[in-house]
């Protein structure tokens, strides 16, 4: 069922309620065009096989599953700009500057957090440990982990951001 005159029938008889869906998962009428036409000619290359009697569901489903692509496509253009723009801003700041703000960051937790917080604290930013590997060097839950890490950055944000 993959000559052209089928391809005609199916897109004539599905394209609306294809187009429907894909407009309600991406909210968008323009990427929802692209996902029916994309579907479609992966049909038209002769990549998928459409049986008569599975049609709509498998033109919907494979609607479905190309929407979620675009999803997942525009969640890791977000997190990609999104680090960029943080990348950005912190190279922007004076090699120096960054370095001296470490080094109040260091001097305060010595001064302000328990000896506990500031080993977590010190595994887990200037060792670069998970915090399961934490919990198995001092012996303590990855919860309390959690809870050492948690205080020490709500007191540090307090500090220098208030």
């Amino acid at each position: 069922m993959n000559n052209k005159a089928d391809i005609k029938a199916l897109f004539m008889a599905h394209y609306d309620r294809m187009y429907l869906l894909a407009r309600i998962i991406l909210h968008d009428d323009e990427e929802s065009r692209d996902v029916v036409s994309d579907v479609f000619a992966r049909i038209a290359d002769g990549d998928m096989k459409v049986r008569r009697d599975t049609a709509e569901i498998y033109l919907l489903t494979s609607v479905r599953y190309q929407c979620l692509k675009v999803i997942r496509a525009r969640q890791v253009r977000q997190r990609a700009v999104k680090y960029l723009q943080l990348h950005d801003t912190l190279e922007m700041e004076p090699f120096d500057i960054q370095q001296d703000r470490l080094a109040e960051v260091l001097d305060f937790s010595e001064r302000e957090f328990t000896p506990q917080t500031l080993r977590v604290f010190q595994l887990r930013f200037q060792q670069n440990k998970s915090y399961a590997e934490i919990a198995a060097l001092l012996n303590i839950s990855e919860a309390a982990v959690y809870k050492h890490l948690a205080q020490s950055l709500r007191k540090i944000k307090n500090h220098f951001n208030p």
